[in-house]
């Protein structure tokens, strides 16, 4: 093997060794909101999972993900604090994990998304479930 194509295998491994990048497409569960002194837009979004059950029934579950955006990253930003209920978003970002034990004993793990790049679809037009009605919800149609 020839060193440029050495060069070129290893840039390629390297090119997606630890990767961490996620995107999420969905409706927002309720308004955005400022937290940390208003140096971050924090919101949830609802994405909408079709599935088979055993019976061969064709069902919906909503997923619910947490979203910041640093208030750093101007263009994302200015479009994540002014996010409304039902808006439907993409983002892209990385994830990152957190355990806390809970007062009962238990190990809670939360997944939050930090986006670099926030994208409105399209503004509200249908109700949008509120987080916790049933694993049936239909948030709307991707």
């Amino acid at each position: 093997m020839s060193n440029t194509e050495t060069n070129e295998k290893q840039s390629l491994e390297n090119l997606f060794a630890d990767t961490n990048i996620s995107m999420k497409s969905g409706h927002l569960v309720k308004d955005a909101e400022l937290i940390g002194d208003g140096k971050f837009a924090k919101f949830r979004i609802a994405t909408n999972k079709e599935f088979l059950d055993t019976e061969g029934k064709v069902r919906n579950m909503a997923n619910y993900f947490n979203i910041i955006v640093s208030s750093n990253l101007k263009d994302a930003f200015a479009i994540a604090q002014s996010l409304k209920k039902g808006d439907w978003v993409y983002i892209k970002g990385e994830d990152s994990s957190r355990s806390i034990d809970t007062v009962e004993g238990y190990k809670d793990t939360g997944v939050t998304t930090f986006a670099y790049k926030v994208v409105l679809k399209k503004e509200k037009t249908e109700q949008v479930p509120d987080e916790g009605e049933a694993s049936e919800a239909n948030p709307q149609p991707a």
